[in-house]
């Protein structure tokens, strides 16, 4: 029997790892109430996720003297595809009631991506073209932090079945360093300046779960379940930065021209998803239990895991 229980979350989580693009989820666990009042609980998650993000913003570039360079800020906007981001927290839980519990998370988060693309190049009027490079400068993600906290609640039990709910929110934080550079073009397509500048931002994200589904007993030691949910996402990204102006008259060569600065500001979108989750688990002992999951949508596949100690 034990060999049978280990066979199905090992296929749940290699289901999970051969599916294509994952979303940015959390580990979610059973739907339902796992303590009673008083208990508490202490673990580890861990959960895995790629996605992709639209970068939709704005920058400006100064010059030395702290002036605009043109007349309002310039607009960019980045595809970020596969974006790859692992999140560990600590898991502390409390039974408030037999059927009524909580969760606070804390943690860190590590994210990488490939190279994004740019959507659309921006132009000024009176004989400046504004020109960015179609591929978009690649981001260097530094590990970050992380934490939340949720709420499980059982509306409804008979013998080996449960029903019931579960609602999560997460926030994590990390900082990113990128180059930024391009080109200005005159009203004849000729060349005029070439700026390039490093620059380093902070990415802040915001993550809300709901989840609605059932637990089922197959054995006093093996439980599985799952259900429908529903994921949203949204974030913003702010960066500043030193570098160079180099003119036609310079040999556009960057660094041989005069000093600049930038800062801009991002709206990170990424659409609410709906999908279905499925998960097992095990009790590895009285008191101490472990659970691997799989969460889809039509496009999407993620996974998670959690080991919690109950007292």
């Amino acid at each position: 029997m034990v060999k049978k229980m280990l066979l199905f979350v090992a296929v749940v989580v290699v289901v999970c790892l051969c599916g294509s693009a994952a979303l940015a989820l959390d580990p979610m666990g059973p739907p339902t109430a796992g303590l009673t009042q008083g208990q508490w609980s202490a673990g580890l998650d861990y959960a895995y996720s790629e996605t992709d993000h639209i970068w939709d913003g704005k920058f400006n570039i100064k010059d030395y003297m702290g002036y605009d360079i043109w007349p309002r800020p310039l607009k960019d906007k980045l595809t970020m595809e596969g974006v790859e981001m692992h999140k560990a927290y600590f898991n502390l839980g409390y039974g408030i009631m037999d059927n009524w519990e909580i969760f606070f998370r804390v943690g860190g988060a590590r994210a990488e991506a490939q190279k994004p693309t740019r959507e659309i190049h921006d132009y000024l009027e009176d004989s400046y073209n504004v020109w960015i490079p179609e591929d978009g400068p690649a981001h260097d993600w530094d590990t970050g932090f992380a934490m939340g906290f949720g709420t499980k609640a059982t509306f409804w039990e008979d013998t080996n079945l449960k029903i019931g709910g579960l609602f999560s929110a997460s926030y994590t934080k990390m900082d990113i360093r990128v180059k930024y550079q391009g080109g200005i073009y005159d009203e004849y397509n000729m060349i005029e300046g070439w700026w390039s500048y490093p620059s380093e931002g902070e990415m802040d994200l915001w993550e809300l779960q709901f989840a609605i589904g059932a637990t089922y007993e197959l054995s006093p030691r093996f439980t599985v379940y799952g259900g429908p949910f529903w994921h949203y996402m949204d974030g913003e990204y702010d960066f500043d930065g030193q570098g160079y102006f180099a003119s036609s008259l310079d040999g556009l060569n960057p660094g041989s021209g005069y000093p600049i600065s930038a800062e801009g500001d991002y709206d990170i979108e990424v659409n609410s998803q709906f999908g279905g989750y499925l998960g097992a688990q095990i009790d590895v002992t009285d008191n101490v239990v472990c659970n691997a999951e799989c969460m889809l949508t039509g496009d999407a596949i993620g996974i998670g895991t959690s080991l919690i100690w109950i007292f």
